[in-house]
C-alpha cells in the first residue's frame, strides 16, 4: 500500500519551482486566491518560519479546506469504518495477522484485537500514523494545531467565509469503500511487511515538504506507488471533483485554499487543473 502519509497527510510530472503556495488569479477573479500544499500532521508553529504563507492567509476573506469534522455525522462515520460481516482475522492467514498485530502493538501501544471488526484500511492509517509521529523528529518541534485544523478554526474566529470542499461522508467514501475489505486486508499485509521502506518514504517526504520540493514530493510517489499499490484515486478523483467547486468559491471572494500537497502537482494536480481551466497560477 502507497505511504498513506502521502495522502492522509502526499505520472511524469512536469518542472515545479520550490514553492508550497500558488498565487491564482486571471480567468475573472477580482482579486486573487492562493493555493497553499498542507502536511496533515504538521502543526501551525511551522507557519512562522514561512511568512509568506501567514500573509495570504491573514489577507484572504475565504477559506477552504478539504473537510472539516461533523459531529452529527460522526456515528455515521463509525458505522462506515466497521465490518458488519466478517473481521480482519478471518480475512488473513493466521500468520499474517500475527504478523500486523504485533507491528500495530509495538507502534500503537494498542491490541489488534480491538480492531477486528475496523475495514483494514482504518488500521493502515492508524498504524502509517502512529509510525510517521514515532519516527518523524523533525515534525516534533512544531506545535499547535494541524494545520488544516488550524485554518478551519482560526479563520472562523477571525470571521472568515469557511467552506469545505466534501464532507465526512464523501471524504470517508473514497477511503473505506473504494476497495473491497479482502484488497484493504491484502494491502495491510504488504504494508506491514515493507515497513522499512514505508519509514524511508515517510522520512524523505517529510524533509522534501520543509524544502517545498514538490516536484521531488510527486516523483517520490510515483517510486512508491509501485510498491505498496495505487491509491491516485484519493488524489485524481478528488481534485477533479474539487475543481467543480473552487471556481465559484474563488470567483465569490479572495480566498486561501489548504490541502494536502500532493493534490497540488502532476497532470491531475490542481495547479494544471487550474491552468487548464485559464486560470494564471504562480509560485510565491
Amino acid at each position: 500500500m502507497k505511504n498513506l502519509t502521502f495522502l492522509l497527510l502526499l505520472i511524469s510530472a512536469p518542472a515545479f519551482s520550490q514553492s508550497l503556495l500558488w498565487k491564482v488569479s486571471g480567468n475573472g477573479l477580482k482579486q486573487p486566491s492562493y493555493l497553499f500544499g498542507t502536511y496533515h500532521i504538521l502543526k501551525d508553529s511551522y507557519l512562522n518560519q514561512n511568512p509568506k504563507v501567514r500573509t495570504a492567509y491573514e489577507g484572504a476573506q475565504g477559506v477552504v479546506v478539504e473537510t472539516e469534522v461533523d459531529s452529527s455525522a460522526m456515528l455515521s462515520m463509525m458505522m462506515r469504518a466497521m465490518m458488519l460481516n466478517t473481521s480482519l482475522n478471518k480475512l488473513l492467514p493466521e500468520a499474517d495477522y500475527k504478523l500486523v498485530a504485533d507491528e500495530f502493538k509495538k507502534a500503537t501501544g494498542y491490541d489488534l484485537g480491538l480492531f477486528n471488526q475496523m475495514k483494514p484500511i482504518v488500521t493502515a492509517t492508524m498504524l502509517s500514523l502512529a509510525t510517521t509521529q514515532k519516527e518523524s523528529d523533525t515534525l516534533s518541534r512544531f506545535t499547535g494545531l494541524p494545520l488544516d485544523l488550524y485554518f478551519a478554526s482560526d479563520g472562523r474566529k477571525r470571521g472568515k467565509n469557511i467552506n469545505s470542499l466534501e464532507t465526512m461522508e464523501e471524504q470517508m467514501t473514497f477511503l473505506y469503500d473504494h476497495d473491497p475489505v479482502e484488497k484493504q486486508a491484502q494491502q495491510l499485509v504488504q504494508m506491514v511487511k515493507e515497513k522499512d521502506e514505508m519509514s524511508k518514504a515517510g522520512k524523505s517526504l517529510t524533509e522534501l515538504y520543509l524544502k517545498q520540493d514538490l516536484q521531488a514530493m510527486w516523483k517520490l510517489s510515483e517510486k512508491y506507488g509501485d510498491t505498496f499499490g495505487d491509491l491516485t484515486y484519493l488524489v485524481d478523483e478528488r481534485n477533479l471533483n474539487w475543481m467543480k467547486r473552487l471556481p465559484g468559491m474563488m470567483a465569490a471572494r479572495p480566498t486561501f485554499i489548504a490541502v494536502g500537497a500532493l493534490h497540488l502537482p502532476g497532470p491531475q494536480g490542481l495547479i494544471e487543473l487550474m491552468k487548464k481551466a485559464g486560470y494564471k497560477v504562480e509560485p510565491m
